[in-house]
């Protein structure tokens, strides 16, 4: 469980978030939705531990990260919107980079071999990353996200680059992931977000305007401009 309570974050005089507050549970894919500057990466990056809040705390299982951060990033998988990839370095072996920071030596050829079916690169696994499109450099960056298999998956404007037969297929992965993890996923796109989420968030000039269920949201599009004006 993610219970973000009551946090707000300043540069300075300047006050980014103001005394945000909700909780997410395992099972959910939550949109986290709002205009550009609204604070969703500054948002994500507090929950992954990135960054601090000024004020207020985030609980994962209902430890403060910010207590025992290394403990709790070992659940956390984190997308940022700027996908930070090592380009000179080949697929694989960026992936096994990654994995050797979490998972014992026997066990990371098979986790790699698993990653690169999941995201779907089997074609693209013996190429140099600065040579991929930027919808396969996303997936790479899914890759590395999942490669420790966490609990909490936190994808920042995953779709990205990515063109409608890449974007099918990558909603059927997040809907899949979100039945045994928590997802939390922003968007610019409704279309994104209509397909896959059972929860919405939309932050507004720093502010959490929405907090809901979708079954309770009968048109996205509409929620998001009445909030969002």
């Amino acid at each position: 469980m993610i219970e973000v309570c009551n946090i707000s974050k300043s540069y300075g005089k300047l006050e980014v978030l103001h005394d945000i507050s909700f909780t997410l549970h395992k099972g959910e894919v939550a949109a986290f939705l709002g205009p550009n500057g609204a604070g969703k990466s500054t948002t994500m990056n507090i929950i992954a531990g990135v960054i601090s809040a000024t004020k207020g705390q985030v609980l994962i299982n209902g430890e403060d990260i910010q207590e025992n951060p290394q403990k709790i990033k070992q659940n956390i998988g984190y997308l940022p919107e700027y996908n930070p990839l090592y380009e000179d370095m080949y697929v694989r072996e960026y992936l096994e980079y990654a994995a050797r920071i979490y998972l014992p030596k026997s066990e990371i050829k098979q986790r790699v071999d698993k990653m690169i079916q999941t995201v779907n690169i089997e074609s693209e696994y013996r190429k140099k990353i600065h040579s991929l499109s930027n919808g396969n450099k996303q997936r790479v960056g899914l890759a590395q996200a999942l490669i420790h298999d966490p609990h909490i998956l936190i994808l920042d404007e995953l779709s990205n680059g990515l063109d409608p037969n890449q974007h099918a297929k990558m909603m059927e992965l997040i809907i899949d992931l979100g039945k045994s993890k928590i997802v939390l996923y922003s968007s610019h796109r409704f279309d994104d977000v209509s397909e896959i989420a059972s929860h919405y968030l939309i932050l507004n000039k720093g502010s959490l305007v929405f907090d809901g269920k979708a079954d309770d949201v009968p048109s996205v599009k509409d929620l998001f401009y009445t909030y969002c004006k």
